[in-house]
């Protein structure tokens, strides 16, 4: 059976009831959250130790009926039921990047503005938080100033990054937006060797160069592509006049500017997923993390929404409520299920596999770019995004096998006591 990280608030271990061993917890391993599709709240602060006396039970019960297992056929799907539950994670892992790209994509194609859509969802998310934390009675305010202080700078930086996620969708089209996205895997292991000190490996370096490389290819500077970004370009507003609407990708000043709000977007996740391991190593319940930024979200989108409504009156000739707006608002509300499973899959599975299976959001952007719209992606692009893939694998394989590596040490360490 699979033995795999799992991350605990309280620094409990969960006898895990497989078929050979318990697995025990490392603070190592305390997953980076994504503040696109965060969780609402982490599954560990719904689960209760198992009592000693009831543990015994059940692996009495699973003692016994093993042995009763003799035919060739029940240990044929035994075997099936094994591999199926090691996939599991991997599974939910792509379920969920699959529902997420597709979402985005999906709103946007409804013309709807995204800050609009997220409101609806945002308001019932707060709403879930906040009685699932009053029903087990959290405080809302945990820790010293200094962890208070990064908790607030946490929850600006994961706020940032939400709001240039989809700021920056306006003025690119998705695959290169979740290929720039993307690059956070890089960032994040480049600021985990300067704030926690890890030591910088070969893998790491050439994952750096093959992201710069591929952003290049992705982004295509005026002045290393001149003559193909002009082509691009009038080929885009060929396109435009034909469908005769507003379309910012077609300007390269807006490209610019796009490409920019993506880098800093995945800048701005990197630095909350270093700040929100620390405040999860320092015992912050994830609930009241995820709190904070669905209240600050809240609180931004209304104001969003205000000024739209009284002083760009952007309402006045149209109403809001469409049903397109109305499908819009389904869909961002369905993106919860998307958090859900990326929660359960990091659950189940190390989280740089994790990682490496998420990078899948750039074939996903990159497939319904070119089936469904008339921007289709040019070879530059698409090297580009192969080449942030491949760094990401890079990334996600090297700090899989030093989890590993820490588990096997740590198995051992237990074995000699």
């Amino acid at each position: 059976m699979k033995q795999g990280p799992y991350i605990v608030e309280n620094d409990i271990v969960i006898n895990s009831i497989t078929s050979t061993t318990n697995v025990s917890i490392d603070n190592d391993s305390v997953h980076n959250i994504d503040p696109p599709i965060e969780p609402l709240i982490d599954v560990d602060e719904l689960i209760t130790p198992i009592d000693n006396d009831e543990t015994l039970h059940r692996l009495e019960q699973k003692c016994s009926s093993i042995l009763t297992l003799h035919s060739y056929k029940q240990n044929q799907t035994k075997l099936s039921s094994e591999i199926i539950d090691r996939c599991k994670g991997i599974i939910y892992a792509l379920i969920g990047s699959c529902f997420f790209t597709c979402s985005g994509f999906i709103i946007k194609q409804l013309r709807v503005d995204f800050f609009d859509a997220l409101l609806c969802r945002f308001f019932l998310q707060t709403s879930i938080l906040i009685a699932f934390i009053f029903y087990r009675k959290k405080k809302l305010i945990n820790g010293s100033i200094n962890l208070i202080i990064l908790q607030i700078v946490r929850t600006i930086l994961a706020t940032s990054g939400l709001f240039l996620f989809y700021m920056s969708y306006r003025y690119i089209p998705l695959p290169d937006l979740t290929t720039c996205r993307y690059t956070q895997v890089v960032w994040t292991a480049i600021l985990s060797m300067i704030i926690f000190r890890e030591r910088i490996s070969i893998s790491t370096i050439l994952a750096i160069i093959l992201t710069l490389t591929g952003i290049v290819l992705v982004a295509q500077p005026t002045f290393l592509f001149n003559n193909h970004q002009l082509l691009l370009i009038k080929n885009k507003i060929i396109t435009i006049n034909k469908l005769n609407h507003t379309n910012f990708e077609a300007d390269q000043s807006y490209r610019s500017l796009g490409l920019c709000l993506a880098l800093g977007c995945a800048l701005s996740i990197s630095f909350s997923m270093i700040l929100n391991k620390k405040l999860l190593i320092s015992k912050i319940p994830q609930s009241i993390i995820m709190l904070e930024f669905s209240l600050f979200n809240l609180f931004l989108l209304i104001l969003y929404h205000i000024y739209n409504r009284f002083i760009l009156f952007k309402y006045v000739n149209h109403t809001m409520f469409t049903w397109q707006y109305y499908l819009a608002t389904s869909i961002a509300l369905m993106q919860v299920f998307s958090s859900t499973l990326r929660q359960y899959a990091i659950k189940l599975e190390y989280p740089s596999i994790i990682s490496i299976v998420e990078s899948s959001d750039i074939l996903f952007a990159i497939i319904l770019q070119n089936l469904f719209t008339n921007v289709k992606s040019n070879w530059f692009v698409l090297i580009g995004s192969l080449l942030v893939t491949t760094s990401i694998f890079l990334v996600g394989i090297n700090k899989f096998w030093q989890d590993r590596k820490k588990l096997l040490e740590k198995k051992n360490k237990n074995n000699r006591k």
